[in-house]
């Protein structure tokens, strides 16, 4: 609009006022905005199986056991943060992919080194977010 607005960050929320830096325009929570995860640290040894099987499926895509495309909305009503614990649906999403998707698989050895999974980003397009 050309006016001129100030932006704040505090507690994981972007603020954004108006020029007198008193009236809030809008705000949104930062992604990933509460929520703690901790990492799962890979082994070596699974980093170089992971990079020997990418490379096959690559060079020979028939080595591939099983192939999810996962298909995530990105429009503007995932920005809301009406879940659990106030962080957004797309944050939730992710959350769910990650932990019951990858991490139970991976954890419970149901996944192999020549499974792919594929993430498209629906918007007003689509995207391929990831290949793996």
């Amino acid at each position: 609009t050309g006016e001129i607005r100030w932006i704040y960050r505090f507690a994981d929320v972007v603020y954004v006022t108006d020029e007198t830096s008193r009236r809030e325009i809008t705000s949104w929570p930062e992604p990933g905005a509460g929520i703690d995860v901790l990492p799962l640290a890979l082994s070596g040894k699974t980093m170089s199986e992971h990079k020997r099987a990418s490379d096959r499926i690559r060079s020979d895509p028939s080595f591939w056991t099983s192939h999810t495309v996962i298909v995530v909305d990105q429009s503007g009503s995932m920005r809301k943060d009406d879940v659990a614990d106030g962080i957004t649906r797309s944050d939730a999403v992710w959350l769910v992919l990650a932990l019951d998707l990858v991490g139970k698989r991976l954890t419970k050895g149901e996944a192999s080194a020549s499974d792919v999974i594929s993430v498209v980003g629906m918007n007003e397009t689509s995207n391929l977010l990831f290949d793996r």
